[in-house]
């Protein structure tokens, strides 16, 4: 393909312009292959790549053409809206524009006529000689250059463009340098979410963007979305969450027994009033541990043990295999306690503080899944 780009440079410059559209890089080797084989198709896959270029432009603008529309008003249209309108003569641009406009009617005209691909021909018509290809192909690659250098002169719309990040650097650098932002872990419902809030120095209100872990990941890093994924726990079933009584309008679970287990209204947490599981061993310990992070008075409930229990029980779903060395687990167990916390009336801010103690507790003192320590008979 050496001799084609030396003869007609701005077919592969338009083809490396967009590396990611397939079908340009597809329509570039059908031209090609058609001029340095047998020629017969040379004007059809011409044509098709200089249309093929101009509505590339015209969706980098957000702009659609009409699927009957010629090969002359497909230029026209991406000319125009990269602000080269015809004038009707007014400037001396138009000049040039208008001539180029008669080459896509030419293109057109040879392509419709002569191309042996184009709607039929009779059996004895001629096709085009070699010469006559030549110069077809260096019109069509005239109208190319003058297309492409418009287009370097300009900015798509950042709306619509495929452009790749770093087209846009200088964009990049206004936007990072007068920009404030400010980010947070808002972990109240079953799944985290990383809110993200913008404020510009013209703004009188911040722009809020949230995004899931999965979200942000599958959108920026699509390995460490599988890394994450393979090292993901099978998700706890959720229990049933409480339902509005017809009768009364309260919620159902208000009227369990005292006695039993109170179920959770959040994924992988459980609110007990007695808990005697794996970790039971634990408990003496873990009161000393609230006792130590202070001003949970309140809501320590009767000796201790509703909240006691409920760290306890909550701990037990979460103590996996090297939970304390992998950070998806670490966390899932430090958004699970603060549930924990918040249904015992902890503020927030607070419930994120004990959350985050308690996992480094637990991380310390079981670090296997479910081995608590053996009691002094079975030592």
């Amino acid at each position: 393909m050496a001799a084609f780009d030396e003869f007609v440079p701005n077919f592969l410059k338009a083809k490396e312009r967009w590396p990611d559209a397939r079908l340009l890089s597809r329509h570039y080797d059908a031209v090609c292959e058609s001029y340095e084989g047998s020629g017969l198709d040379t004007v059809g896959t011409a044509k098709s790549f200089v249309e093929t270029v101009c509505r590339t432009i015209l969706g980098e603008f957000g702009k659609t053409v009409e699927d009957d529309a010629n090969t002359t008003k497909i230029v026209q249209q991406s000319m125009e809206c990269m602000g080269l309108a015809n004038a009707r003569g007014a400037t001396k641009l138009d000049t040039v524009l208008s001539a180029h406009n008669k080459m896509a009617d030419a293109l057109s005209f040879i392509r419709n006529n002569f191309d042996p691909g184009a709607h039929g021909k009779d059996g004895f018509i001629d096709f085009l000689t070699t010469s006559e290809s030549r110069i077809y192909i260096l019109t069509a690659d005239s109208l190319l250059a003058m297309i492409l250098g418009a287009y370097d002169g300009r900015e798509p719309d950042i709306l619509y463009t495929r452009e790749p990040y770093e087209r846009f650097a200088h964009l990049h650098d206004r936007l990072d340098r007068n920009v404030s932002v400010a980010a947070y872990v808002d972990d109240e419902g079953d799944v985290q979410t990383v809110v993200i809030k913008l404020k510009a120095p013209s703004r009188e209100d911040e722009i809020e963007i949230r995004l899931e872990p999965s979200r942000l990941l599958y959108e920026n890093d699509r390995q460490v979305y599988l890394e994450l994924l393979t090292s993901s726990v099978q998700p706890i079933a959720e229990a049933a969450e409480a339902q509005p009584s017809e009768d009364t309008g309260e919620a159902i679970a208000t009227a369990i027994p005292v006695e039993t287990p109170v179920p959770a209204l959040q994924s992988g947490i459980a609110i007990v009033n007695e808990y005697n599981g794996a970790l039971s061993s634990f408990k003496e310990r873990l009161d000393t541990q609230l006792q130590t992070l202070g001003g949970l008075e309140a809501a320590l409930g009767a000796g201790g043990t509703s909240i006691r229990d409920s760290l306890l029980a909550t701990a037990e779903k979460h103590v996996a295999l090297d939970w304390s060395e992998r950070l998806p687990l670490r966390t899932a167990m430090k958004v699970a306690l603060k549930k924990v916390f918040l249904r015992f009336a902890i503020e927030s801010e607070r419930a994120e503080q004990d959350a985050k103690a308690m996992t480094g507790w637990f991380a310390i003192h079981i670090p296997a899944p479910l081995q608590p320590e053996p009691s002094a008979a079975e030592a």
